[in-house]
């Protein structure tokens, strides 16, 4: 079964449907946990875009230094200077 033919079997969900999940969840969860867990889904979501642009970041800078270029491992940089010893943007040691 395609992933196409499995949306088309659950179909649409319109705003029924999420009334109807959000009377459950208040159900299970209580009123009083309610701005607790959006708390808790909205840090999980900023941490996990946190992550993917420090790992986009970690593949350019990878990508760079295999060119030959030297690159801050604290603010990201490139390094022009072939002799320095410290970033001169956060003063980081290279």
């Amino acid at each position: 079964m395609s992933l196409l033919s499995a949306l088309a079997l659950f179909g649409t969900i319109g705003t029924p449907e999420l009334l109807i999940i959000l009377v459950i969840v208040v159900l299970l969860f209580g009123a009083s946990k309610l701005p607790q867990l959006g708390g808790a889904i909205g840090k999980t979501v900023k941490n996990f875009k946190q992550e993917m642009r420090e790992g986009a970041a970690e593949g350019t800078a990878g990508q760079k230094a295999a060119e030959g270029f030297r690159i801050c491992s604290k603010c990201g940089i490139e390094i022009k200077d072939k002799d320095a010893a410290f970033c001169a943007k956060c003063g980081q040691a290279l």
